[in-house]
């Protein structure tokens, strides 16, 4: 009896060493195929990068380039207006010094971004936007007491900056536009006016003033507006062109947004409708499809303050017109 349990359990014991074996096998041979399908995969990724096959370069078509206007937004400048570095807590300094500095980057600027955008368009001409308040004026007392030059003063001090910025532009352009709007700081009275504000105004005397001193210069073009809005067709666009002081805003969502839309669809009831329109005052760089708000030179300064708007770092506008596409290309000039 003991020897016939003894072969039972050699039996069993025989049984499953070969089922551990027969296991183990199967092991085996499930890891030689990972390992040849993984050599496979292996030699396939060596052949893609061994260089055999070489990458494609993207065919770049030539065209003909396009044809655009350069345009050049200038408004708010505030030339002659203090500010002190401490009434902004160090945010923003200005005086007539760097106002100087300033005038002469925003035109260094515009030929330097002509050039480089004539790599993709043909650019002849340019459109040069004086949109008023280049002078803050003296229409609040504080003002008697904080600029540093009077209104007349400030026009002559304005007009050798202008026309050394002019002279800078020229040779980088067969015709040079200047459309003009007067803005609301630089009057002659207390309160606006609206049928006589060109009257009133030392802007509009010193565009007169300019317009008079360039007369005979054939690549120069003045449009001196009498009216609030000026109208400019550049291609088959039509543009208005105003200061910006028409648009009511007491501050929202959405910034301008809200109310330049409802200005602009209720000027555009009548035949003088635009599909572009321009304007500052609001020392904002802010745009959509059918409208742009220039910044200011002047920059950051108490009043900005004291009403709690955005800081915005001093800047002025340039865009291309194109030809077919309407406006393209579109940056501030930090300054």
């Amino acid at each position: 009896m003991k020897n016939q349990w003894t072969h039972i359990a050699r039996e069993q014991a025989a049984k499953a060493h070969k089922a551990e074996t027969d296991s183990l096998k199967a092991q085996m041979e499930n890891y030689a195929q990972t390992v040849a399908d993984l050599e496979k995969q292996l030699g396939i990724a060596l052949s893609l990068g061994s260089g055999k096959t070489k990458p494609k370069s993207i065919e770049v078509p030539m065209t003909d380039k396009a044809e655009a206007v350069a345009v050049a937004m200038a408004s708010d400048w505030h030339v002659e207006e203090t500010i002190s570095a401490e009434s902004t807590n160090g945010l923003n300094e200005f005086n007539l010094r760097i106002a100087k500095s300033r005038i002469e980057k925003f035109f260094a600027t515009i030929a330097r971004l002509t050039e480089i955008e004539r790599h993709g368009a043909q650019i002849d001409d340019l459109v040069l936007w004086l949109g008023g308040d280049l002078m803050t004026g003296m229409i609040h007392e504080e003002l008697a007491e904080t600029n540093s030059q009077t209104p007349t003063q400030t026009i002559l001090w304005l007009q050798d900056r202008l026309l050394d910025g002019i002279e800078t532009l020229k040779p980088h352009f067969r015709r040079i536009l200047i459309p003009t709007s007067y803005g609301n700081h630089g009057r002659t009275t207390v309160k606006p006016r609206h049928a006589t504000a060109a009257a009133h105004s030392y802007e509009w005397l010193l565009y007169k003033i300019l317009e008079g001193r360039t007369a005979g210069d054939t690549q120069l073009q003045w449009q001196v507006a009498d009216s609030y809005f000026n109208f400019l067709t550049i291609y088959d666009r039509r543009i208005r062109l105003h200061h910006g002081d028409g648009l009511k805003f007491q501050g929202g969502i959405g910034g301008l947004t809200i109310p330049t839309e409802k200005a602009i669809a209720q000027w555009n009831k009548s035949p003088n409708r635009a599909d572009i329109d321009l304007f500052g005052h609001w020392h904002t760089f802010q745009q959509s499809r059918t409208w742009l708000c220039n910044g200011s030179l002047v920059g950051y300064n108490a009043y900005a303050l004291s009403i709690k708007a955005s800081f915005e770092p001093p800047a002025q506008t340039f865009f291309l017109l194109d030809k077919k596409r309407g406006r393209t290309m579109t940056a501030p000039i930090l300054l």
